[in-house]
């Protein structure tokens, strides 16, 4: 609809809204389409702001694809290249466990394991170690799949092989959704192998608790 009083001068009409185009252009940057009914902006800053979401979108799709695809990598390690140039006598395993039945308020971190009072630990190390070489033979090698989706940590079992010169060389806690667990801070499928390990160093009341909650 034309603007009242130009409707019976159509040239009028074409210079005034001219004139109002060339007004507008030289107060704000961007263009102006002239549409029927009115003045449509177009602006520049709104052009930016599409350009800046479509690269956004971009980078959060390949940082997806780059997740997917690590996660559907396996992992491996060998432990016994970690441990052939440590002074035994400077290795040490703790072991830190619950009853797996246990009960909480919230999911426990290893953190909370580990402070927590009802917490059992085990330490083993120097010759009382070298005697247990041959399940660390065990995991190595191993090939682990990574979850395809995290989950929460609550922690029940938790064991760590340090050493004085270079700090944690292996660590395994247990567990996350579906009995995953988490090896050296990456989260994978179960394997029985990681209970094997233990097994030799724990208490009888420890092994039945862990073997029928596994069950």
């Amino acid at each position: 609809m034309k603007p009242i009083g130009l409707q019976n001068n159509p040239g009028l009409y074409s210079v005034k809204c001219g004139e109002l185009l060339r007004h507008l252009s030289q107060k704000r940057p961007g263009f102006y389409v002239l549409k029927r009914g009115g003045i449509e902006m177009t602006s520049k800053k709104y052009i930016n702001l599409g350009i800046i979401i479509i690269v956004v979108l971009a980078v959060t799709f390949i940082s997806s694809c780059n997740e997917i695809n690590t996660r559907s990598k396996k992992v491996t390690f060998d432990l016994s290249e970690l441990i052939q140039n440590e002074n035994i006598d400077d290795v040490s395993l703790s072991i830190y466990y619950v009853n797996p039945h246990i009960l909480t308020r919230y999911p426990w971190s290893v953190d909370h394991l580990i402070k927590s009072s009802s917490v059992e630990k085990i330490v083993i190390n120097g010759s009382d170690l070298e005697e247990h070489f041959n399940s660390f033979n065990q995991l190595n090698n191993i090939a682990l799949m990574p979850v395809k989706h995290e989950s929460r940590i609550n922690a029940r079992l938790y064991y760590v092989l340090e050493s004085k010169k270079n700090g944690k060389l292996f660590n395994v806690s247990m567990w996350g959704d579906d009995n995953c667990i988490f090896v050296n801070g990456i989260e994978v499928q179960e394997n029985d192998i990681f209970y094997d390990f233990i097994m030799p160093f724990l208490p009888d009341d420890a092994v039945k608790e862990l073997e029928s909650y596994l069950n």
